[in-house]
């Protein structure tokens, strides 16, 4: 069948669909030249609307997920953009529609999230619902797609971005907030952390019922440890972590699901100021060993995604852009028939710090900006071992929200910033998550180039603008263009190849 686009908040301006794949080799660079050394891959993938869903609607987490690459060597950069072949994609494309009815796939409004349960007929019965269009990351020599909740992550070829099918290591993944309807249907969170050398990945999957975390440490080999957190305070959304040489730090906070809300008429999320921030320090090399509990005394807050932690002493410092609530439309602002902007027009984040004496459990939080900003990145290859700098993508206050038009570089020991806007006032673009790549396989921290999509959905084209870490205030280094929309994407991550 052929559709019209709807006109949704999901489905125009920056979220308008990139419906096609396509193929650029040897990109058009508009500005200075590409870095020769540059020898990798900057992969993303996001939603994108091909046909409605059973039911007729657009929620923005049922839509099926598409991997974008630019691909660099030796001063060239290629570009690719694929679908992933999920089972629900695969199913859907047999069918020629959409087979799936949610539970809030049906509302009309703010709270169709498609998260929720989905009714299961002859056709879909044992088909996951997952979408996989969260996050993608290099695991073990290929790339791995995630979209955290129902169905397990797959394999991306890094140069085809063809999809491989579903990780080996499914069957050992826990269920998320759905019922497993086959073999190896478990979840896997959006944002794992790894170590370089031992090229461990902690991840864990999460849901609305005990055990509402279970903790996943994948090995290259594809051995996975598990352990189930049935001492977790409560069903939080555990969408990130930190990562310390001890520890994997995972917040609880009032930011929960659950699926009964639906039937409610509420969303899937829920914001309940009243629970407790309670932080697990869960160890990463003996995970059968003592979590550590630590219920804070701070003020409801939320953090969506963290950036830098350190340890200093019996000093457990974590920073965050931090928002006084979670950026998602929920009942507490909005009400029936309400159609409503997204992520962050909803509210504003600014760069703070938790400071954890891990001696006495005492915590505090304290604001390190007064700029707005989020969607922050570190130089990957040392996660685990602390970190000075890290990159954000931030602007101006704007309603309750920000105006999100600007590259930010975080020195965190000196607490200090450079800033570049990309885009100017009334210029309509989108600038999205950027991605570090170090100058060589063993410059030192945070020594490289910073890679940022910009999507001037406008004007219909898309461009990628690199940045030398030394000074980002000198503007691009490079800017390389795509002559077409290119689609929104939340997350994704670099793939060195040298």
């Amino acid at each position: 069948m052929s559709y019209s686009i709807p006109d949704t908040v999901t489905t125009k301006g920056p979220f308008r669909p990139m419906r096609f794949e396509a193929t650029v080799e040897e990109c058009i660079v508009t500005h200075g030249e590409i870095p020769k050394d540059l020898a990798g891959g900057f992969y993303r993938t996001g939603p994108s609307w091909k046909r409605p869903t059973k039911q007729g609607t657009t929620p923005l987490l049922a839509m099926d997920g598409m991997v974008q690459g630019l691909v660099f060597d030796n001063g060239r950069a290629d570009f690719r953009n694929r679908w992933v072949r999920t089972p629900k994609y695969l199913l859907e494309d047999k069918y020629g529609r959409g087979m799936f009815e949610y539970a809030d796939g049906g509302f009309g409004d703010y709270r169709d999230y498609g998260y929720g349960e989905v009714v299961r007929t002859p056709q879909n019965a044992y088909t996951p619902q997952g979408t996989s269009s969260i996050n993608i990351f290099p695991f073990a020599g290929d790339l791995v797609v995630s979209g955290e909740l129902g169905g397990a992550p797959q394999i991306i070829d890094p140069i085809t971005l063809e999809t491989k099918g579903i990780v080996p290591w499914a069957p050992a993944l826990s269920k998320g907030p759905h019922d497993l309807v086959c073999f190896g249907d478990g979840t896997f969170c959006a944002h794992p952390k790894w170590d370089e050398d031992t090229g461990i990945l902690y991840g864990w999957s999460y849901s609305d019922t005990a055990p509402y975390v279970s903790m996943k440490y994948v090995h290259p080999d594809g051995t996975v440890e598990s352990r189930d957190l049935w001492d977790a305070p409560y069903n939080t959304v555990a969408h990130d972590i930190w990562l310390t040489p001890e520890w994997v730090v995972m917040p609880f906070q009032p930011f929960i699901i659950d699926l009964q809300r639906n039937s409610k008429g509420l969303t899937v999320f829920g914001w309940e100021p009243e629970l407790p921030i309670t932080l697990a320090l869960i160890p990463r090399h003996n995970l059968q060993g003592e979590v550590r509990w630590i219920q804070t005394d701070l003020p409801a807050q939320y953090v969506m995604h963290t950036m830098t932690a350190n340890v200093k002493g019996d000093q457990l410092i974590l920073d965050a852009p931090i928002f006084n609530t979670p950026p998602f439309p929920m009942e507490q602002d909005f009400k029936e028939g309400d159609q409503a902007a997204l992520f962050f027009s909803n509210a504003a984040s600014y760069l703070g710090r938790w400071s954890v004496n891990l001696t006495t459990g005492d915590t505090t939080a304290e604001q390190l900006s007064e700029l707005p900003s989020e969607i922050c990145k570190v130089d990957q290859r040392f996660y685990g071992r602390g970190h000075r700098y890290g990159f954000q993508i931030g602007g101006q206050p704007k309603k309750r929200g920000m105006r999100m038009d600007s590259l930010i570089r975080n020195d965190v020991d000196k607490v200090t910033e450079q800033v570049y806007q990309i885009r100017g006032e009334g210029e309509l673009a989108a600038v999205l998550e950027a991605s570090f790549a170090p100058r060589t396989i063993d410059a030192p921290e945070g020594d490289g180039y910073i890679i940022v999509p910009v999507s001037w959905w406008a004007e219909r084209r898309g461009e990628f603008q690199i940045f030398d870490t030394h000074d980002i205030t000198a503007g691009p280094i490079c800017k390389i263009e795509l002559p077409f929309h290119m689609g929104w994407t939340p997350h994704g991550h670099w793939m060195d190849f040298r």
